[in-house]
């Protein structure tokens, strides 16, 4: 038992010699159970981070949209393939510690990331915004980001950012994916 709550059951039978289960090797015995369902649930608890770990891994490297880790300092901690293909930066650059939120975010756009960090602050996380960041070779990309802190301190978090370049330049993706579903003979859209 690991309070209160069953985690095995030792099942301990002698048919040889009597009495062999005094109260102080009974104790033992007890005590040996105790730790070995501490063992066993901290094994079952490390096997659950394992696994959620590698769910999270699986959301960052499926670069279905740019994810980085951030401090409010203005650091980029770590960032997935599709954020740094949409700034245009290489791992290199973010490993050398020279990728920087707050350089990236051109200055008409600081009183929004401003607001943005002091909700964060405030609650933990900020509501979705578009903002843009300059790319490496100095052009802009047009995103939305959303973001939370990681812990109660609010210091550090991760934002999802979905690059918004198609969007803008022809007037919505949806709209190119609607024109492309095939028409049956009548004219109506299939699917």
């Amino acid at each position: 038992m690991k309070q209160a709550k069953l985690i095995g059951v030792l099942y301990l039978e002698n048919n040889l010699a009597s009495h062999v289960f005094t109260p102080a090797r009974i104790s033992v015995l007890e005590l040996l159970a105790s730790q070995a369902a501490i063992s066993l649930e901290n094994a079952r608890l490390y096997n659950d981070l394992q696994e959620r770990e590698a769910r999270i891994r699986r959301l960052v490297d499926s670069d279905i949209m740019g994810i980085m880790m951030w401090d409010l300092d203005g650091r980029i901690l770590d960032a997935n393939e599709a954020f740094l293909h949409m700034v245009g930066y290489s791992r290199d650059d973010l490993v050398s510690g020279g990728l920087r939120w707050a350089a990236l975010t051109p200055a008409e756009w600081n009183y929004a990331h401003d607001r943005a960090a002091a909700e964060v602050r405030a609650t933990g996380s900020h509501k979705p915004f578009e903002k843009e960041y300059f790319r490496k070779d100095g052009s802009r990309v047009p995103v939305l980001l959303g973001g939370a802190a990681f812990d109660e301190r609010r210091d550090q978090g991760v934002s999802f950012v979905l690059d918004l370049t198609e969007r803008k330049r022809g007037g919505g993706g949806a709209a190119r994916e609607r024109a492309a579903i095939p028409r049956s003979a009548d004219g109506a859209r299939a699917g």
